[in-house]
């Protein structure tokens, strides 16, 4: 059960993110470095001018996770098709898939094919997730590495839903449209890509959740992130999970719904799968 678990728990990851701090956007005012007259709208119509167009695209994965004193590595897949499903598949030894994340508007589940088991929830089962707007089109912007706003659905975000200060070599935008989760946006001022994505607790600006992206290539005329570093602790125990990601590419010609085999493969909960995460950080 072991990378399935790992992947339960990039998919809970966003739990321990609760905050009831708020943040008004504004969208006045020159932006420090780029020039008189360019405003936060001009900025964020920019940086949303840069969204991978590609409607679907598949590729290959590295994922290295570390958890504690624990570590496991991994290589697979990620599949993408926008506004429908993200898929993340398990391959052992490069031959057979041992397990299997699978997004969708509707559900996120965890299949693990070593012992025919899998979880599937709504979004709307999981307290925290359903009260701070987190939802498919978070993690969606996440992996297509792009700005978003909490609870937005798939609509592209305006410079008004941001406040803006800037930090050495990045511009930082900052959204709090929900009012359980700050975030914060780091932009590469050279790029204008989103170089890491912050969420954080009401009463500090200290990041609970990081993901960072780096390693660039072309896809189409825009630009996909070759490496997603995910941070973030779970009962104290700092994890952290790297995605080295390659050979990406336009891709539709693949199955967008994981089927199941009740016959053959069991349910278990979220509880006992997240009591299982909490086993393999000890």
């Amino acid at each position: 059960m072991r990378y399935s678990v790992i992947f339960l728990m990039c998919v809970l990851l966003l739990a321990s993110c609760g905050s009831k701090k708020h943040m008004a956007g504004s969208g006045t005012g020159d932006v420090p470095g780029m020039g008189k007259g360019i405003g936060v709208a001009e900025l964020v119509q920019t940086i949303n001018a840069n969204r991978v167009a590609e409607p679907s695209i598949s590729a290959k994965i590295n994922l290295n996770i570390n958890a504690g004193t624990k570590s496991a590595r991994v290589g697979g897949s990620l599949k993408m098709k926008r506004n429908d499903v993200i898929q993340i598949s398990l391959v052992a030894l490069g031959l057979m898939e041992v397990g299997r994340l699978e997004l969708t508007p509707d559900y996120m589940m965890v299949v693990d094919r070593m012992n025919h088991q899998y979880v599937k929830s709504r979004y709307a089962d999981v307290d925290f997730l359903s009260s701070a707007g987190i939802d498919f089109y978070t993690f969606q912007s996440l992996f297509w590495d792009e700005l978003f706003v909490l609870n937005g659905k798939d609509e592209v975000p305006t410079g008004s839903q941001y406040s803006l200060k800037t930090v050495t070599g990045d511009i930082q935008l900052q959204n709090g449209k929900s009012n359980l989760v700050a975030l914060t946006f780091l932009v590469n001022a050279a790029n204008m890509l989103v170089g890491e994505t912050n969420f954080s607790r009401a009463g500090s600006e200290a990041p609970v959740l990081k993901w960072k992206y780096s390693e660039w290539s072309k896809l189409g005329e825009q630009s996909f992130p070759g490496s997603i570093k995910i941070s973030f602790d779970i009962d104290r125990t700092p994890v952290e999970a790297v995605f080295k990601i390659s050979n990406v590419k336009p891709d539709s010609s693949w199955e967008t719904r994981t089927e199941i085999n009740k016959n053959r493969y069991s349910e278990i909960s979220l509880q006992t799968a997240f009591q299982r995460i909490m086993r393999l950080t000890e």
